[in-house]
């Protein structure tokens, strides 16, 4: 629903470290489109996990996705990493990275911009370590990029590209549920 929807920029490792780790009592509670105007049936819920995580629960019409998530600063900007709790024996858990342009009174979120990073990456394929996924075996055409920067890499990255317009989707708004 609000999180993992579409083609999403993933990394194996997280974009935060311990320090960099911040707890916001504001964004606690049940959150639904900023855009609703009736009362929605999908929803997001988030309540503390640890002392400075989240447990992110995605409620849909069919399925509820439940999501870790982690604030974190960098200079000045505020972002926060997600990643599934749903995961099997075998799963690879990789993380999410959207920047916070504000908590309240919405909260407003705008996501790496895959197409963007894809273009960047066909450009100038150093640019930030990654593998791409083919759909079939010897496939040499499509697929999907998954981040394998440390995260060091990855905090260089998205602070080098934070004014970067086009590097963020348009930001997804949230308001407190009544």
């Amino acid at each position: 629903m609000l999180f993992f929807t579409g083609c999403v920029v993933t990394s194996i490792y997280p974009y935060y470290t311990d320090k960099d780790l911040v707890f916001d009592q504001t964004v606690l509670g049940d959150w639904v489109d900023g855009g609703a105007t009736n009362v929605p049936t999908e929803f997001v819920r988030i309540e503390q996990s640890g002392a400075k995580g989240y447990r992110v629960m995605a409620f849909g019409s069919s399925e509820t996705n439940s999501i870790e998530g982690h604030l974190f600063r960098l200079k000045q900007q505020l972002f926060l990493d997600v990643c599934p709790t749903n995961r099997s024996l075998d799963f690879v858990p990789v993380h999410q990275v959207s920047k916070v342009i504000r908590i309240e009174p919405t909260m407003e979120t705008a996501e790496l911009n895959y197409d963007w990073l894809t273009k960047l990456l066909e450009k100038h394929p150093g640019e930030i370590r990654h593998i791409v996924l083919r759909e079939k075996p010897g496939d040499e055409q499509g697929g999907r990029i998954v981040l394998t920067a440390d995260t060091k890499e990855l905090q260089r990255f998205i602070l080098k590209h934070v004014n970067n317009t086009n590097a963020w989707n348009e930001p997804s708004k949230l308001k407190h549920r009544n």
